[in-house]
């Protein structure tokens, strides 16, 4: 069990904040967010599993809405396009903390595309997968079709 190390202030600030709605309470963190940790205001890549010290670091909020923050954050253009870029990807002090994987900028560049472009590509792969299974399906029934003219021609 962990000591409850809660101020009464921060007690109250809990409380406050609780009697909003989800929507405000997000707003109010990413607002916090955003003016406490340079890493989120500079849109760059962020550690894996930052999260986990965000909700250590702001335990005043419910972890469910900071992991949102982090999640809304994340699919923001801005964001994305610093992930594509790939590199070093930072903690919550600016430090560097591991790299952004070609796996994870390629995945990067495919959300930034329009969705129409994501769509088109999705649909695109398996119909060139079976295409050339279709022609050569195709080609013996093609071949068998003249025959089959000619003979009920005569």
């Amino acid at each position: 069990m962990k000591p409850n190390t809660e101020t009464a202030l921060g007690a109250a600030l809990k409380s406050a904040v609780q009697s909003l709605s989800k929507k405000k309470q997000t707003e109010m963190i990413a607002d916090h967010i955003y003016g406490k940790f340079d890493v989120f205001r500079q849109f760059r890549p962020l550690a894996l599993g930052i999260h986990e010290s965000l909700i250590a670091a702001l335990s005043q909020f419910d972890p469910a809405l900071i992991s949102r923050v982090v999640a809304n954050h994340c699919r923001k253009p801005r964001y994305l396009k610093s992930l594509a870029r790939g590199g070093k990807r930072f903690d919550l002090n600016g430090k560097p903390q591991g790299e952004v994987s070609a796996e994870e900028k390629r995945a990067a560049e495919l959300q930034m595309q329009p969705k129409n472009a994501q769509a088109a590509e999705a649909e695109a792969a398996p119909i060139e997968a079976a295409a050339p299974a279709a022609v050569e399906s195709a080609s013996p029934a093609v071949e068998a079709a003249p025959q089959q003219d000619s003979q009920t021609e005569s």
